[in-house]
Formats: C-alpha cells, sequence, structure tokens
C-alpha cells in the first residue's frame, strides 16, 4: 500500500473542547465558544498551529499534513426508534443518534524530539480521554494552509482521543492509527457565518 498524505485541499484541525451542559465548546484564548456556532476567530486560533513550539500548541492544531489519505472520517447509519403511540399508522422510524467515524492514520518522526508537524499531531493524541471538536474543511478548494473565513463550509465532530496503535509495515513509513472516540455530538456542512 502507497501511504500518501491528505490532499491540500483538505484540513483538519483539532480543537480544544470541553462539554458544558450537553454541549461541546471550543476552548479559545478568551472563553469558551459553543461548536454549534463556531467563530472564523476559534476556528483560526488553532488553524495556524502546526508544532507544539507554539504559546498553545500543547492544546490543539492544525494536523492537515500529517494525516495519511485513508482517513475514515464521516457520518455512519444513524440508530433510530420505532416507538409507536396508538395513534401512529405504519411502521416509521425515527433517527435519534447521528453516528459517525473518527478514525485517522498519522505519520511519525525519526526523531522523537522534534518539534515538528509529525510529533505534534502525536503528542495532541498520544493521552486517552482528551476532548476535541474535529474541524473538517472539505468542500470549497481551499488550501490547508488557508485561514478559515466567513462562508466556508466546515464538518465538526465531537470525539475523545483513544490509545493510538502503531503502524508498521515492511517497507512503509510508520504511522499511529488514532481511532477517536465518537462522543454523540457531530455538526455537518455548517456554513461559518460568525466572525
Amino acid at each position: 500500500m502507497v501511504a500518501k498524505l491528505v490532499p491540500g485541499w483538505e484540513t483538519i484541525v483539532l480543537l480544544p473542547a470541553v462539554e458544558l451542559l450537553g454541549e461541546p465548546h471550543i476552548i479559545t484564548s478568551t472563553g469558551f465558544v459553543p461548536a454549534s456556532v463556531p467563530t472564523v476567530t476559534a476556528l483560526n486560533e488553532y488553524h495556524g498551529i502546526t508544532s507544539s513550539t507554539h504559546a498553545r500548541g500543547h492544546a490543539g492544531g492544525n494536523i492537515s499534513c500529517a494525516v495519511l489519505d485513508d482517513l475514515n472520517l464521516g457520518l455512519s447509519g444513524s440508530d433510530t426508534d420505532n416507538t409507536k403511540t396508538v395513534c401512529s399508522k405504519g411502521n416509521s422510524e425515527e433517527p435519534t443518534f447521528f453516528n459517525f467515524d473518527a478514525e485517522l492514520n498519522i505519520l511519525r518522526d525519526e526523531d522523537l524530539v522534534a518539534t515538528g508537524l509529525f510529533n505534534f499531531a502525536r503528542d495532541l493524541t498520544r493521552a486517552p480521554d482528551v476532548p476535541y471538536l474535529i474541524a473538517h474543511r472539505v468542500r470549497g478548494g481551499k488550501d490547508s494552509t488557508e485561514a478559515f473565513a466567513l462562508d466556508d463550509e466546515v464538518d465538526y465532530y465531537y470525539v475523545h482521543t483513544d490509545n493510538p496503535v502503531p503502524i508498521f509495515g515492511d517497507g512503509e513509513f510508520q504511522a499511529l492509527s488514532l481511532g477517536f472516540i465518537p462522543k454523540g455530538w457531530v455538526n455537518i456542512g455548517h456554513t461559518l457565518n460568525a466572525a
């Protein structure tokens, strides 16, 4: 298998999160931003961070160029409920939870103490149960280095980290498999409309 990095027009940013009153919020330097109404400012606070040497590099950042193109990030089958009342006609099912998959493979750096992007992505995801909101911009043809802007369409997935699994294929780059734990909150196709 040939390992390739995510195409340049796909952006993946890990945003530090906390759950308040049942909704994830992005943790910013000025407070909390509800994940249901993310702002351009909140996303760009972490978009430009690609190294742990940045002042906020311990919290989150843009890992796009460390992610291999075999990612599995998106909606899967929803849970449903087929409860009926005496007034229900026919068979019906209502979606209850929007399930999603959040699995990324990232490259590892040969130098374990280097301050580059691969070790940065590893360090953000090496401990279990760290809450993140994954911001995934895949539509719009924007380069992963371009800052977020008004009218960008972004998907958000609320996850916790799990223990990464090393990948050692013969003749392949060393990588880590990140199987995030979905936490039942997703916002697909959100258009940024707040600065």
